[in-house]
Order: structure tokens, then sequence, then C-alpha cells
């Protein structure tokens, strides 16, 4: 694609040393994705899109940049978030910061995803989200590549009239892009650059005790779960509030943040207090249990493949006693991998395993800086610098 190469100059010039003197803005405290970018002042749409097996998904669209009338085609790039998350990812940062708003001011036609289940995409044609949810919550993130993105990519092209499309996900958004294009190859031709930030495939080198002590017992876990009906994470508008209001404050900071650091990674020099009470006011989100659990069967099988439904289930969906592999080397489409050393979620090796089995590796990028975690992709306070300049360098070779 042929955009001007000085904006990425522009944008590496613009942001050096950024970060240390912009301040988050609190006006975007309470806000919701369409409500952020509007208050930041680009134009914003919301689309439905239906998907073959009937969930009603909302994705965002931002047109333009701010000084852009929007009269001219852009290409356009689908941005998706990972587990627990939603569209709120991509602009929370605010413009100077957040990879919707950089993409946008260079001359993207942004879109940003929310998969089935979250906030935003809860309603089916046929499911009542609280009366059925066994049934609706019935799903992991293998649905949502198999069934969201082809829906989304088919609804995207059709509006934009482009012949293609980038993608860029983070976390579950990179696994859901693996499922769709070795299980759905004819989208493979669909997308010029698939970015992927922390991409976690096959996770034979989790490390982290308390993960690894719940992947050992996930099929009880998973029969506790059902047992007491629990199908999605709920009171997220609870846990937002004591999270927002508690870890805000100087002392309460510390202990929230030596508990979320168990789990992805400890990055104190990237994580400012400040932005606390905007991530809150979005994170977490609903999702299915069974997103979680597919990661922690993976973690216990070391292998990347379907869902495991127990040898009897797996017999009548597969037609065989264990679930089929995601086979890599389907994927045509040219991966662009972004990756942390410090990152405990998805560990490094892994990753570049992941890598060294793809046919078409655009960009091999190991963030550098030591401490970079699973996320800091999103909210690092130096993210411009250490990881999107290359993350847009790369895109705009496509």
């Amino acid at each position: 694609m042929s955009l001007l190469p000085a904006t990425l100059v522009i944008l590496a010039t613009f942001h050096h040393g950024l970060s240390s003197v912009v301040p988050f803005d609190a006006s975007d405290v309470g806000l919701n994705t369409v409500q952020m970018i509007e208050n930041h002042g680009y134009p914003c749409e919301s689309h439905t899109i239906t998907t073959e097996d009937g969930y009603i998904l909302v994705y965002h669209r931002i047109l333009h940049g701010k000084n852009d009338d929007g009269s001219v085609q852009k290409p356009p790039v689908l941005l998706m978030h990972g587990t627990f998350s939603s569209s709120a990812d991509y602009v929370s940062m605010g413009p100077d910061r957040s990879l919707a708003y950089l993409l946008a001011d260079i001359g993207y036609d942004v879109w940003i995803g929310n998969a089935r289940g979250n906030e935003w995409s809860r309603n089916h044609t046929t499911l009542d989200v609280v009366k059925d949810a066994e049934e609706y919550f019935d799903f992991s993130w293998h649905e949502i590549g198999y069934y969201d993105l082809p829906a989304a990519i088919d609804h995207i092209l059709s509006v934009n009239g482009g012949d293609g499309l980038h993608y860029v996900g983070h976390s579950q958004g990179t696994t859901v892009f693996m499922v769709l294009t070795t299980t759905r190859p004819e989208y493979s031709d669909k997308i010029k650059l698939a970015s992927l930030m922390g991409p976690p495939a096959a996770m034979t080198h989790q490390s982290n005790p308390i993960i690894l002590e719940l992947a050992k017992y996930i099929f009880e876990i998973e029969a506790l779960f059902k047992k007491y009906k629990f199908y999605e994470l709920t009171y997220v508008k609870e846990i937002r509030e004591f999270a927002a209001s508690y870890c805000a404050q100087p002392g309460s900071f510390e202990i929230c943040e030596g508990i979320i650091f168990e789990f992805i990674g400890a990055d104190a020099p990237q994580l400012d207090i400040n932005i606390v009470p905007v991530l809150f006011s979005n994170m977490p989100t609903n999702s299915a249990w069974k997103q979680l659990f597919h990661y922690l069967q993976e973690i216990k099988s070391g292998e990347f493949c379907q869902y495991d439904h127990g040898s009897e289930k797996n017999l009548e969906i597969y037609g065989s006693a264990r679930p089929p592999v995601y086979d890599l080397s389907k994927i045509s489409t040219p991966v662009a991998a972004y990756y942390g050393k410090n990152d405990v979620l998805v560990n490094y090796t892994d990753v570049q395993i992941f890598i060294s089995d793809l046919p078409t590796v655009a960009n091999d990028y190991l963030v550098p800086f030591d401490l970079f975690n699973h996320f800091d992709f999103m909210y690092a306070t130096d993210v411009v610098d250490l990881l999107y300049v290359e993350l847009i360098k790369v895109m705009q070779q496509y």
C-alpha cells in the first residue's frame, strides 16, 4: 500500500520522549469505546454484524483521522482484542498512544472488533443471553475465529470496497486469527498482513505455578463451573468499580500491581497509576469461561488444538477421541509476530516455536525492553516507541 513513508518519521519523532510529558486524559474516565472516540473528535460508526451461527456482533469503525475529510478511500485494518476485553483496549490510552487513533491518523480505515459474548456483542438471532445462557455461552475462542472473523472480514470489505485488509490482534485476538486461517484457509487471501502481539498457540513453556496448577485440574474446574451454572464472567460492573477505586490509591496500587504482575510479568516502569481509572472503565468485560478453559487445556496438553470435550463427545464431534490439532502450515497470510521477553502468559520461547512453524514470516520482533509483559502491548507507557513504530513500519510494506 502507498502511504507516505514520512508518516513514520513524524510518528517516531513526535513520540520520542512523549510518554514522560503527556498526561493521561481524565476526560475518558467512565466512557465506553464510542464515547472515548467521539470525545477526542474522531468520526465513529457502530456496525452490526450477524454470524453464520446467529451471534450478533457490534464492531466500531474510525473512518479517518481528525485532520482528514474522509474523501479518499482508505485501506481497512481490523483490530482484535484479547480475552475478558473489548474494543476499548485499542483506544483507552488516548490519541497519542492508542493504536486505533495512530492508524486512523496516518490514513487507515480502522475497524475494532468485539468478540461474541462481551458487553457489546450479546445479542443472538434466537438465543437470549440470560434465559439461554448455557447454550449461548457454549463457545470458546475457536468459534470466534471460525464464525466471528469471517463475518466481520466479509462485512468490512463489502463496506470499504477493498480487496483485502490488514489484521492486528493481541493475545486471544491472535489465536482467533490462527483458527480462521487454519480451518478456513480461503480467508488467508483476504488478509494482506497479520500483525500478532503476544500470540498464544501451543503453550509448552508456561512456568507460572498458579497457571500450571489451574491447567492440571482444568477438567475438574470445568465440571464444577458447569454444575453451578457459571457460564461467563459476571459482575463485571462491580469488579470495575472496586478495582478503579481501590487500585487507583497510592497505598493500594502496589498491591494490585503485584497481583497483576504475578500473572503477566512484572514491569513497574511501564505501568502508570494515572491510567487505572480509564482502564477499569471498560475492563474486564464479559467472556465465556470456555475461552479461558481452552487455553488451560492447551497448557495441560502441550498442543495447539481444538476444544477437548472429553473422549466420548470428541468422537461425536471430531470423529476421534482427541481434538484435532490446528495445522499452522495452512496459514498463507504473511505474519508479523511481536512478543516480550517478560511475558508470563505467553512465553517468548513458545512464540519463537510458533514463528518457526509459519510458512511466511514478515517480521520476528522481540520487543527491545527486557521487562515487556503481556499487558504492555496495549498499555505500556512507552508502547509507541517500543512497539507501534515498528509494527506500523512493517504494515506499510504490505
